[in-house]
């Protein structure tokens, strides 16, 4: 083993995987605002969805402000796009949001991003400051769809669809990769959740 340091965060000196997303917020003008987020989870068995912001960033005040965000999970082929989405602002706009695609979401005031695999609308639960700075927002989704091409069906094979669709994932730090390959986990027979 390497010990690490714990008088700086520790998460450059090694990868972990995670999704790589896109949160969409309304701005205060009316325009959309799509921030690229890694450090995000469903939080519990049931409809929730949480990530990690700051909150000097638009997307937190957004967020608090509406009362709402979106999620989309990008595809693979899509990483360009998420890039630019993590654009600064400049004067105030961030045009890079131009050459995203984006649709209305359907019961929360925001957008969804069109090349993705998976849609969530939600609804702001709270934000839970204490994180070193960083605060957890946390959400109840009232509206999700997924792409056809991603739906797990019950006659369908799960490693056939996932090599079909496959999934993008963020190699933190910096990193990026494509999951298309996959095997069932060997849970235990009496496993329950």
């Amino acid at each position: 083993m390497v010990p690490l340091p714990l008088s700086a965060p520790i998460w450059d000196a090694f990868f972990t995987v995670a999704p790589l997303v896109l949160v969409g917020t309304r701005e205060e003008d009316g325009s959309h605002d799509l921030a690229p987020k890694h450090m995000a989870m469903p939080l519990g068995w049931q409809n929730h969805f949480g990530f990690v912001c700051h909150p000097s960033h638009a997307t937190q005040r957004n967020a608090e402000r509406t009362g709402a965000f979106t999620v989309s999970f990008p595809r693979p082929a899509s990483v360009v796009q998420i890039a630019l989405a993590a654009e600064g602002r400049q004067g105030g706009e961030k045009p890079s949001l131009d050459a995203i695609p984006v649709s209305p979401a359907n019961v929360v005031d925001g957008v969804l991003v069109d090349d993705a695999h998976l849609w969530l609308e939600c609804e702001l639960d709270r934000v839970i400051d204490g994180f070193g700075g960083s605060t957890l927002i946390a959400g109840r989704v009232v509206a999700a769809a997924v792409a056809e091409g991603a739906h797990r069906a019950s006659d369908a094979d799960d490693a056939e669809l996932i090599a079909a669709a496959p999934l993008l994932t963020y190699l933190a730090p910096g990193r990026f990769a494509a999951v298309g390959e996959s095997r069932s986990f060997p849970f235990p027979v009496d496993f329950r959740r």
